[in-house]
């Protein structure tokens, strides 16, 4: 009897905890809806959707208004957006699986796989690594020449410019964010592997994912028929402009394409639910804090913590707190605005695109992941 009793005390709690847990996901996914329509409604954004994965499922995603201002064709979970510089996440994850392949050497001079890149010295050209151009630490002005790319000048008429820097600081030891240089992990892994970075990411991530809508570069993003239309602002709100396809230039860096459904897979993914994919080793690389960034976090959820920093490791931002880690990356171009993150403690993620500049992102995941993480 006193066995019985007991049993069904435990089993009685059990039932408590997992119906508090399941009363507060309903609550966080309510406020989260909310507040995206709240946010998108209130700056006026044409379009949005977004999707938050917890273990191995999908557990919501959500969608607000139209693909292009004027238009009526309305946006859902497979609406296509550019994913901007959430692409390096990819880059990442494709130079890791490679260089587990024996493919690249992530520990290599990146000249010994480009030797079109050049700095001022050669010593200086010899330092800068693979690993230290995918960590976005190759001591570089920051956003080196990016200005050329924005005037519609190509990587290759940009390359031979490199040839009048050198690295600020020792290659490996300080934060300096690329575009251009971070795009030449296409050649990198090209002459590595026999495959072009547009080949490589269909066959090792997004087919065995079921990305269905995934897709890299320009003329793929064109083709797709329920794809999400950029704006910039014009007057009181937002204007649709045309796809640029300069950024399309530097794919590793910000070229690939997908829908909130397809991120969400990724996600499940990047929290080790698909291991023949991501196995827990390539994920143990990907997830490496590599290069430390100057000052704190500033969001208030981050406040709570004794030992808060910000890094950035291959492909992926990582907030440091106290002994877990935060994975995210966000971006932003020519009308679109992209955020991904997940906490492998919490096991849980969040995807957010719009079409729009508008910094909303940043808001929305700053009240989810409040909620998320308070103690």
């Amino acid at each position: 009897m006193k066995l019985f009793i007991k049993t069904t005390l435990c089993s009685l709690l059990l039932c408590v905890f997992s119906t508090s847990a399941q009363f507060q996901q309903t609550e966080l996914l309510q406020g989260l809806d909310l507040q995206f329509r709240v946010q998108l409604n209130k700056a006026k954004v044409p379009g949005g959707a977004y999707a938050v994965v917890r273990g191995n499922q999908i557990i919501a995603t959500g969608s607000y208004g139209v693909r292009a201002m004027g238009k009526p064709d309305k946006i859902d979970a497979d609406t296509v957006f550019r994913l901007a510089s959430v692409s390096k996440t990819f880059t990442g994850g494709i130079s890791v699986l490679a260089a587990q392949q024996g493919k690249v050497n992530l520990d290599l001079p990146l000249i010994n796989y480009v030797p079109e890149f050049k700095l001022k010295t050669a010593a200086a050209t010899r330092q800068i690594k693979v690993d230290q151009v995918l960590s976005q630490s190759t001591g570089l002005m920051p956003h080196a020449y990016e200005n050329m790319l924005e005037d519609k000048q190509t990587p290759e008429q940009i390359l031979p410019k490199f040839r009048e820097l050198d690295p600020g600081c020792k290659p490996g030891t300080c934060y300096s964010y690329q575009n251009i240089v971070f795009a030449l992990l296409d050649q990198v892994l090209n002459r590595g592997t026999g495959q072009s970075y547009e080949e490589l990411l269909p066959e090792r991530i997004f087919k065995p994912l079921q990305m269905s809508t995934a897709s890299v570069g320009y003329a793929p993003f064109l083709a797709t028929e329920n794809k999400a239309m950029p704006h910039k602002r014009g007057g009181k709100g937002w204007r649709p402009v045309k796809i640029d396809p300069n950024f399309y230039w530097v794919n590793p860096a910000a070229g690939v394409n997908a829908s909130v459904n397809d991120m969400a897979k990724y996600l499940i993914a990047m929290l080790g639910h698909k291991p023949g994919v991501f196995s827990a080793e390539a994920l143990a690389q990907l997830q490496q804090p590599m290069v430390k960034l100057r000052g704190k976090p500033r969001w208030p959820v981050w406040q709570q913590f004794k030992q808060v920093s910000s890094w950035y490791g291959r492909g992926w931002r990582v907030i440091q707190y106290d002994e877990n880690k935060l994975f995210y990356h966000g971006g932003v171009v020519d009308g679109f605005r992209p955020y991904i993150a997940y906490s492998p403690e919490q096991d849980i993620g969040l995807v957010l695109l719009t079409n729009a500049e508008a910094d909303i992102t940043g808001d929305l995941a700053k009240w989810f992941w409040q909620q998320v993480l308070s103690t």
